[in-house]
């Protein structure tokens, strides 16, 4: 099997002519179906027609992943048509299991402080939206992922971390009997317990949850894009390749589109594959990987 290539091909053909079982992960952000203008591919098929041809796109993924291995679907919506992301899920549910849904939060409002960026819309009836689908699935539902891989810093507390001599400690500092120079001798006898069962026992990271702030990249020149409508970060895509806990393995894209998941799988140490429809992307997804290098 070649891999580090993008085909022009259509993916449900690429992907049922890869050998059984030979792809560790695949990512993709499908299209929408919302009208969006592409250079070739018409986003407008009739509700049925789009669904189905989808769960032929998903047929063909479950042939090539591994049984242990991981398929991440970014799919958005509109505030007209809110079911599509959901609709494409119950679609993705005939072959898979769905392990963990993902919010991948565009933009956040918190304290009064918005971060991040999202797609401004004028109505006087609709929110903007600022985060999209972002779902996890598996053959089984059954396949470990690598939380700590993307985790954050958790604050100790006093008293969080225990030990025999630690709660010995703590309880001699509530009493009132001691000097100061023994107290500070006791205090610093627990900072050193605390340090020491922090490096043994657990790193100093916790699982981040299932909404994953990530800002959308605002490039406003179509050229710099690729004249791409609709691209997602390279670091979502490296999320997802560190959850997997996909070292090098072979990471895969039916729509490449402009080669963000071949530029996150080079930069995780794996490798690629990619297929699309349009010639224009390729040529823009290659230059952009070989920029990269």
């Amino acid at each position: 099997m070649i891999t580090n290539i993008i085909h022009l091909s259509d993916c449900v053909k690429g992907m049922s002519a890869l050998p059984k079982g030979s792809v560790d992960m695949v990512v993709t952000s499908p299209p929408y179906n919302l009208g969006i203008k592409y250079n070739t591919y018409k986003d407008n098929k009739p509700r049925q027609d789009y669904l189905a041809w989808l769960d032929e796109v998903f047929v063909a993924i479950k042939h090539c992943l591994k049984d242990d291995g991981h398929f991440f679907l970014n799919m958005g919506y509109s505030n007209i048509d809110p079911w599509v992301g959901m609709d494409v899920a119950q679609v993705a549910r005939n072959n898979f299991v769905l392990q963990n849904h993902i919010n991948w939060v565009k933009s956040i409002h918190v304290n009064d402080k918005t971060s991040g960026h999202f797609k401004p819309i004028n109505s006087q009836r609709y929110m903007c939206p600022t985060w999209e689908h972002l779902f996890h699935f598996t053959k089984d539902g059954n396949v470990n992922i690598d939380r700590l891989s993307v985790g954050v810093k958790y604050e100790y507390y006093e008293g969080n971390i225990r030990s025999k001599k630690a709660t010995k400690l703590r309880k001699k500092l509530k009493l009132l009997c001691w000097s100061e120079e023994y107290i500070d001798k006791i205090k610093n006898e627990l900072k050193l317990e605390e340090e020491a069962l922090t490096k043994k026992d657990k790193p100093n990271l916790r699982d981040k949850g299932n909404c994953w702030y990530i800002p959308y990249e605002t490039i406003n020149s179509k050229e710099l894009k690729g004249k791409h409508p609709a691209i997602f970060p390279v670091k979502l895509v490296e999320e997802c390749i560190k959850v997997g806990g996909v070292k090098s393995g072979v990471v895969l894209d039916p729509f490449m589109g402009t080669g963000t998941t071949a530029i996150a799988a080079l930069n995780q140490g794996c490798e690629y594959i990619g297929f699309d429809v349009d010639n224009e992307y390729i040529t823009f997804a290659n230059r952009r990987i070989n920029a990269d290098d």
